[in-house]
Formats: C-alpha cells, structure tokens, sequence
C-alpha cells in the first residue's frame, strides 16, 4: 500500500498542466541498473573543476546518515554509463552497499542540486525503504568533519515502466543541475520490483 503522503505527491503532480511527472531514465531500470537519467540532447554534464581551493570550499559529500531508516552509509562518485539512443543517458548505482553522488552535480554547501542514488532490492539495497521518509524526516552529508542536515520536503513515487518518451524525459527535471540548494535521492520502487522511481525532495536546515 502506497503511504498516504507518497499518494498526495502523485496526484499534486498530476494535477499539473502540461507537465508530465518524472522520467529518471529513457532505459527501462533493470536489476543492474538502479538509476538513469534522461537529457535533453543539448544537454552534457559540466566538467568538474579540479582546483583543490574549490574542493576545499565545496568538498563532495563523502557519507549520508538517514537515522529514521537506519542508514549510514559512504558516498562515491558515480558518472554517465552507456547512452541510449540520442537523447538518454543511463546513470549507474554504486554495485555494492555505497551510495553514489552524480558527479554533475552539486557539491556540500555550494548551493546547487545534490544528487544521491542507491539500490532499492540488490546490492546491500541501501535506499530499501527511500519511500517511507516523510516532509520533516532529517538527512545529513557530511565531508570530512563537516556536516549539513538536510529536511525532507517531498516524497515522489512515479512511474517509469513502459512510460512513454516525453514523460520520461519531463521527469529529469529532478535529477538535472540546478542552482537551487536542495538535496535529491533517487532510487527503484517497490521493494519486490524496479516499475517506478521513489524522489526524495530535501532541503537544508538553516543554522540556529
């Protein structure tokens, strides 16, 4: 049964004119592949700079503690896999109980989009339970010996399978860069299954 705050985000998104849900991937999520991204066909993931000032200020999120769901967990860098077709680029998870950081996107405290991805039913299954978070249920990444919590402002099951191409490519938006401080987990859902995408929409706590 679908818990009644994941069916409230399907049905607001629905609801919205012209715009279809989400589309984490044009390739079908299969059990080696946990997450895929869609892009535009303009679309390329910026280089990353190399300058160690940068990765000092902005150091990429090394662990993720999700206490409600008991995970504690490393984070590693993962990049594009093969593509497919003209217009979709399939986004590996970590094959082991790891998460993995897009390396497109946001970096800790840079204000930008973070994006985390984990396995759902294989591989240590670290984001198992990603669609019971609630609005209000805390996240932390931290870096070294810094940290930034994070709160949950919407959870998304949306659906993936057999969906068609412009849905898929609309829904994304989620997982796409962005200068928007915000945190975003994707993984599969059900727990049995990889028919739909749970998202995880946070936001940092604002220091006291």
């Amino acid at each position: 049964m679908i818990p009644t705050h994941v069916r409230r985000g399907i049905a607001g998104l629905m609801s919205t004119a012209g715009v279809a849900l989400i589309a984490i991937g044009v390739a079908l999520f299969m059990q080696a592949v946990s997450v895929s991204e869609a892009l535009a066909p303009s679309f390329a993931p910026p280089m990353q700079s190399s300058s160690s000032i940068e990765a000092e200020a902005y150091p990429v999120p090394e662990r993720i503690w999700i206490d409600k769901l008991k995970v504690n967990a490393r984070i590693q860098p993962v990049g594009p896999g093969e593509r497919v077709g003209l217009v979709a680029v399939e986004w590996s998870a970590p094959n082991n109980k790891n998460v993995g950081w897009h390396d497109y996107s946001g970096r800790l405290g840079e204000g930008k989009n973070i994006v985390l991805n984990g396995h759902n039913n294989i591989y240590g299954a670290v984001f198992r339970k990603l669609y019971t978070l609630k609005p209000g249920d805390e996240i932390r990444l931290g870096a070294g010996d810094r940290q930034v919590t994070y709160r949950v402002q919407e959870v998304m099951l949306l659906r993936e399978k057999g969906q068609p191409l412009d849905i898929r490519m609309a829904n994304a938006q989620y997982i796409q860069p962005m200068d928007d401080d915000r945190l975003t987990l994707v993984s599969c859902w059900p727990e049995t299954n990889n028919t739909h995408r749970v998202v995880v929409i946070a936001r940092p706590v604002a220091d006291p």
